[in-house]
């Protein structure tokens, strides 16, 4: 095995301004992430949130779609929160449009182990003075599996978290899309 000689000084100079040259011009090669940081007009200060529409046959989906999506933007503290469109600068209205549970594992008695749980939505953010859309999405589709457990004594409602979860997923993906433009 050969051993390579030390650099020298002058070697180890021309190495840190090479390296030096590299960290300043390498945020210029053109890697970026795509997308504005804010699709909202300055003005829009406020959102009001009414209750989504639910369209689906699962009751209480849309109270716990709406409240997930005003906590997701409570939690991000930018803008003021309300709960109907008075008084507000913009205004977030959505529609849920299906809602559907499906078995994807089942055990040995044919029994389903696992259900998929699938959401279908349409979100649109308008500027309540002009009528303007900010922010559209009519195709959001949002799934959450979750386990059935064998027995009646460890069963718990895990449709009701799998919904809650899938909710605080949506929620998440609408306001991340609306405060970062993607």
């Amino acid at each position: 095995m050969r051993l390579m000689p030390a650099p020298s000084s002058p070697q180890r100079a021309a190495i840190a301004v090479l390296l030096a040259i590299l960290v300043a011009v390498a945020p210029a090669c053109g890697y970026h992430l795509t997308g504005r940081a804010n699709t909202l007009p300055p003005e829009v200060r406020s959102i009001g949130i009414p209750i989504f529409v639910n369209r689906t046959n699962r009751p209480e989906l849309e109270q716990r779609v709406t409240e997930a999506v005003i906590d997701e933007f409570s939690t991000r503290g930018r803008l003021r929160i309300l709960a109907g469109e008075e008084g507000a600068d913009a205004v977030l209205r959505g529609t849920l449009y299906t809602y559907t549970t499906m078995p994807v594992v089942l055990n040995e008695q044919g029994r389903a182990r696992r259900y998929e749980i699938l959401i279908t939505a349409d979100v649109a953010l308008t500027q309540a003075a002009t009528d303007r859309v900010l922010w559209e999405n009519d195709h959001f589709l949002f799934k959450r599996q979750y386990e059935v457990p064998e027995t009646s004594i460890a069963y718990v409602d895990r449709e009701i978290i799998a919904i809650d979860e899938v909710a605080g997923d949506f929620a998440s993906t609408v306001v991340t899309s609306i405060l970062e433009g993607f």
